[in-house]
């Protein structure tokens, strides 16, 4: 079993104190919202990420793939909201989606290695905390995986994701077990129902997420959401 790394940060935040270095177990189950610390910290991760996943079981991008495939077989676009280094694209290609795949992240580092995959029409940095720079209706699908730990405005940003569907189009998106809790998901779900921005299509969970936890931690578990936007 691969042991915990150890990320280094060299970098200073407008003038203060350096970021300690610290087991890259830790400050994931953290769950920081800061989006220069996500940034920094998947920029020094990105050319090991898909190795540390693959070693930890990493299930979600599969699938959510399969999710896609299976409900929206004739998809044209499917927006990558927090695409990090393509593994979700990869794994929608492999289900046979043959969709334009749009990916947004905040980390520089990780989108270098998403464009030399190639699979992706296009890749844009973004913080996935402000508004998506898409025009509403944009796409057929918006996949969401393993990001939303990041993201602690629930609401805001699940509203921003069927934004940028199409009427008819799917959101599909993960939460950590303990967050889906602790931030009041299923009720996000139903003021959106109530709302009219979408019908809810399945909640499953808790799921198998990370099965070997943080290379080493506890396993990790998940909430699946499958919404289609009115």
């Amino acid at each position: 079993m691969s042991q915990p790394r150890t990320l280094e940060c060299d970098g200073m935040w407008d003038g203060g104190p350096m970021v300690p270095e610290e087991p890259i177990a830790d400050w994931l189950d953290q769950g920081t919202s800061d989006p220069r610390q996500v940034a920094e910290r998947y920029d020094d991760w990105a050319q090991r990420y898909d190795d540390d996943l693959a070693a930890w079981s990493y299930r979600a991008p599969a699938s959510v793939a399969e999710v896609v495939a299976t409900r929206l077989p004739d998809a044209a676009s499917v927006l990558d909201v927090g695409c990090g280094t393509g593994l979700v694209g990869r794994a929608l290609r492999e289900r046979g989606v043959t969709a334009r795949l749009l990916g947004l992240d905040i980390s520089t580092a990780s989108l270098d290695v998403a464009r030399a995959g190639g699979l992706y029409e296009s890749l844009e940095e973004a913080d996935l905390q402000q508004r998506l720079p898409l025009e509403d209706g944009r796409v057929d699908a918006v996949v969401c995986v393993g990001v939303m730990t990041y993201l602690p405005e629930v609401e805001a940003v699940w509203r921003e994701l069927a934004r940028v569907a199409r009427p008819g189009g799917l959101v599909v998106l993960t939460q950590r077990e303990d967050l889906w809790h602790e931030r009041g998901c299923q009720d996000v779900v139903d003021r959106l129902r109530d709302d009219g921005v979408w019908t809810p299509l399945e909640v499953t969970g808790p799921a198998p997420y990370l099965p070997q936890g943080y290379g080493g931690t506890p396993a990790v578990g998940c909430y699946y959401l499958t919404a289609l936007v009115s």
